[in-house]
């Protein structure tokens, strides 16, 4: 059995779910109780100790849960209310001094990967949305996140602090000076969209929009069981958005069986679902309850190998990092030819190397972000490239894994083997280690090819002698590039003791 726990900007969630051979995966039970960490996060950024013993006093009643089920194995996350807190420590603390529940604050690109994992898995018709063109619209209390398919490729994965509760809390003092408040959110919250619209999603255009969001879903899915359909037409939708926002907010309350604090956050969120389904073009609108629960279940079953895969996200996450360096206007041509034979010298070394799958992606990320900083500055384009991918969303890539591509980045360019001072206030021991094994195969790959030529596309690693022996199968003349070799081999060989030597087998 597994218990997931969502600790949200709105609500606290739980679910359980067993595991059984012969019935699968079950979702055995559900609680949730509402918890506006947000209202006071998005308001004062901090969290009341009032709201802080409310939390706990929720938590304390989902151990219960765990004791009567006898369950030893929880994830529990927190996301934007508690990430953007300045007192989270000492929430997390007291959670912990109060429960004994243990509460991981993950990044906005690691939660909405965990949601985007259990969309795949639910939606059946996912392969043919995302192959037609979806958008992913996934609102939470916090933020917004929009990710977009065509023909089965993500090409964008943008997050905007536009979330439902924060764009109510925010502007909650306006409320009670105007009459027409729902023209005050279509105001503030369209001056936000139109900059995501000139910068990011500009000619997108996709047939089919999923919206996110289980109050929401409620609703749309309410809607479309009187008309037995599964989805909206975008005329349809529009529609239904302007019924709702005529509506009052017990009204929206009692006719979807929905919580008053729930119903009061509606109006903004389907001002940003309808003005993203106008911007984005979309023909046909899905709805989703989905959440993190269902994420980190996926999430579980995925690195645990108890299910099919029905979603490769390795290759959204190479397409967001290709889409990132385009958008630098780095030379595809040589980061292409240096992603390669980075993974060339991966796999020669991988027995000797410690390194595992997960750190060969991620070595295969920064291969292809190792120049995007020469687009704000050539005199320090290294530098710039690990400031820019620190602060670089990758949907798919943990906080943890973005500092270590960064650093892979950053000292590729280095002579000498950087001590750990250098990088100890952002990572473990166990990661520095990783980070350097590496940002030295990165630096041998990048060095061959220092003319941006693409002399040397074929090679053969093997090691012999204590050498790590590159042979490249070419009719070019590669003296820049073995001189480069050995300018560049000292940092290879001190983290693993053997010595590079490129050689060339000339093509007939």
């Amino acid at each position: 059995m597994l218990a997931a726990i969502d600790v949200g900007s709105s609500e606290v969630a739980m679910k359980i779910y067993q595991f059984s051979k012969r019935t699968g995966v079950q979702e055995i039970e559900h609680v949730r109780s509402i918890v506006e960490l947000g209202a006071d996060t998005y308001n004062t950024g901090v969290i009341a100790y009032d709201t802080m013993q409310e939390l706990c006093g929720v938590l304390k009643g989902f151990t219960q849960k765990l004791k009567e089920y006898r369950i030893e194995k929880y994830i529990a996350y927190a996301g934007s209310a508690l990430r953007e807190a300045i007192n989270r420590d000492l929430v997390l603390d007291q959670i912990y001094v109060q429960t004994g529940l243990k509460v991981q604050i993950v990044g906005n690109e690691q939660l909405r990967f965990l949601v985007l994992q259990s969309l795949a898995g639910t939606v059946t018709q996912f392969g043919r949305l995302i192959d037609e063109g979806v958008a992913i619209i996934d609102l939470s209390s916090g933020s917004l996140q929009v990710s977009v398919y065509e023909a089965g490729t993500l090409t964008l994965s943008q997050n905007l602090k536009l979330g439902s509760l924060r764009v109510r809390e925010i502007l909650a003092d306006i409320e009670q000076q105007t009459t027409d408040f729902v023209n005050v959110m279509e105001d503030y919250i369209g001056n936000d969209l139109r900059t995501l619209q000139r910068l990011a999603i500009k000619d997108l255009r996709v047939k089919h929009v999923i919206v996110l969001g289980e109050e929401i879903a409620t609703l749309l899915n309410a809607v479309n069981a009187s008309k037995n359909r599964e989805s909206f037409t975008a005329a349809q939708f529009e529609k239904f958005y302007h019924k709702l926002m005529k509506s009052k907010e017990e009204v929206i309350s009692k006719k979807y069986s929905v919580p008053y604090e729930t119903a009061t956050v509606l109006k903004p969120s389907m001002i940003i679902f309808k003005n993203l389904v106008e911007m984005l073009g979309g023909e046909i609108v899905w709805a989703s309850n989905v959440g993190l629960c269902d994420g980190i279940l996926a999430d579980y079953l995925r690195t645990h190998h108890m299910g099919q895969d029905t979603h490769d996200f390795t290759g959204d996450i190479m397409s967001m990092a290709r889409q990132i360096a385009l958008h630098y206007e780095s030379d595809m041509d040589h980061i292409q030819n240096v992603e390669e034979i980075s993974l060339a010298i991966f796999d020669g070394i991988r027995k000797i190397s410690g390194l595992t799958p997960r750190d060969r992606l991620l070595l295969q990320v920064a291969s292809v972000l190792h120049d995007c900083g020469k687009f704000v500055n050539l005199m320090r384009g290294t530098d710039t490239s690990y400031y820019l991918i620190l602060n670089t969303e990758i949907i798919g890539i943990s906080e943890e894994e973005k500092g270590i591509i960064a650093n892979v980045v950053r000292f590729n360019s280095k002579t000498e083997v950087p001590a750990y001072g250098e990088v100890a206030r952002e990572m473990s021991h166990v990661n520095y280690v990783r980070m350097l094994k590496m940002a030295s195969i990165l630096r041998l790959a990048n060095g061959m090819d220092r003319s941006h030529q693409q002399r040397i596309r074929d090679v053969r690693v093997t090691i012999r002698d204590g050498e790590l022996k590159i042979m490249a199968n070419t009719i070019y003349d590669i003296t820049l590039e073995q001189g480069m070799m050995e300018n560049r081999a000292h940092f290879f060989e001190q983290i693993y003791g053997l010595k590079p030597v490129l050689r060339q087998k000339r093509r007939v």
